[in-house]
């Protein structure tokens, strides 16, 4: 929810001051505001507005609060009936004052400017300063609200219908049919958890350790953590306030916007540039799958990524959205139970497989079905890394490729 707090501006005016006939610099007009929160966020926006002129108008804009560092922006208007419009994150407990100060090659004095603070959840109220006086209101834009409170390694995946699954003749009967799916905007971290981040969890929990093997995989704490079954996964994303997102979340995060493509970058198949895959590094690797070696003989040889094992994460470019390793490097555990006729039946808005996402959370540790897992890893040849594909494990199981990546709904009170 939005917290509703009542807006104060104190809008000063320094007039100029007159000596000796002559007038001193032109106005500076300085204005003190408390801001409203948002979450955990505290925000304030402003419009600088310039009435038409031949040149581009330079401001300067200083924030200053006692006991805080302060600090400036430079903003420039262009020429002409223009304004401008920017956004600032500070601290809501104190009060700060903005100075506003227009620069321009020709002195005029004859330049309003705008300053806009947070009045209420759905209106800003426009204060202009000049002649003559004007209020009026201005709409909020709930979702750069949402970009704003985007909290530290994550990002923001916007509400939204997208298509989910594949009809293509290369999709498994478990990936068809294609339908339409709408997910409510949500959260998710920019890259799979860390080894450093899980051995943090596990140092303040004293939940188990991972297996030692683990580290012929990913060796130090920028590297994926793998080797978590399900309950693992889950108990960490609760832990650090979050949880694993749902099979529907997860694709339409991994198609980054994308319609109807086989991987976060495109239809073109992976070249050793977009993803840690089945490359010709992991010929005759032998790898560990739930303590069983098994051979990889599906490696692609006339392409080299650079890597044998995981990659530390963020190696490769991100999607649209800005997340890492959507394909390739290591599996992600997702939240549902897997189904493989769930795309027949599913429901069109925030789907789920098996209890609603409430009861999972809540009920995790009494969960013995079978748990999706997307994305592919490293030792995974190209088919399996499209954006579409779907595994599943017992969520006991754990494996030297697969980890996890955390989401956070916008509105965290509520979990449907």
């Amino acid at each position: 929810m939005f917290l509703i707090c009542q807006r104060v501006f104190y809008l000063l005016m320094v007039c100029f001051l007159i000596g000796c006939g002559e007038t001193e610099d032109p106005v500076i007009p300085v204005v003190t505001i408390e801001f409203v929160g948002y979450k955990d966020l505290d925000v304030a926006q402003f419009v600088l507005k310039a009435k038409p002129r031949p040149d581009d108008l330079a401001v300067l804009i200083e924030f200053i609060a006692e006991g805080k560092e302060s600090f400036h922006s430079w903003k420039v208007i262009p020429k002409g009936p223009a304004s401008l419009t920017f956004t600032v994150r500070l601290d809501s407990s104190v009060s700060w004052e903005v100075s506003i100060l227009p620069f321009w090659e020709k002195s005029n004095t004859d330049y309003p400017l705008t300053g806009v603070g947070l009045s209420s959840y759905d209106e800003l109220i426009r204060y202009e300063l000049g002649d003559p006086f004007k209020v009026e209101s201005v709409p909020l834009d709930p979702t750069e609200l949402a970009r704003l409170a985007t909290p530290k390694g994550m990002v923001l995946i916007p509400e939204g219908e997208f298509l989910m699954g594949s009809d293509d003749p290369d999709a498994s009967s478990d990936e068809k049919p294609s339908h339409t799916v709408y997910i409510d905007a949500f959260y998710m971290d920019i890259h799979e958890v860390t080894v450093g981040e899980y051995k943090r969890f596990v140092r303040e929990t004293g939940h188990s350790a991972l297996p030692s093997w683990v580290y012929n995989s990913s060796p130090t704490d920028q590297f994926p953590v793998v080797g978590v079954s399900w309950y693992d996964a889950m108990a960490y994303a609760k832990w650090i306030g979050k949880r694993l997102p749902t099979e529907a979340e997860w694709e339409k995060a991994a198609r980054g916007g994308l319609s109807g493509e086989k991987y976060p970058w495109g239809n073109d198949p992976p070249d050793g540039t977009q993803c840690n895959y089945a490359d010709k590094n992991t010929v005759g690797l032998v790898w560990n799958f739930d303590g069983e070696e098994k051979l990889v003989a599906w490696a692609d040889e006339d392409v080299d990524d650079g890597y044998v094992h995981n990659a530390s994460v963020g190696s490769f470019p991100a999607n649209v959205y800005g997340l890492h390793d959507m394909a390739g490097n290591a599996w992600e555990w997702c939240l549902d139970e897997y189904d493989s006729n769930f795309y027949a039946s599913s429901p069109s808005d925030n789907p789920i497989s098996g209890e609603s996402i409430v009861d999972t959370v809540e009920n995790s540790s009494n969960i013995i079905t079978h748990r999706v897992y997307r994305g592919g890893s490293y030792a995974s040849n190209a088919n399996q890394v499209r954006v579409f594909q779907r595994n599943s494990s017992l969520p006991t199981k754990g494996f030297n490729d697969l980890g996890f990546r955390c989401v956070k709904p916008v509105d965290s009170d509520t979990q449907d």
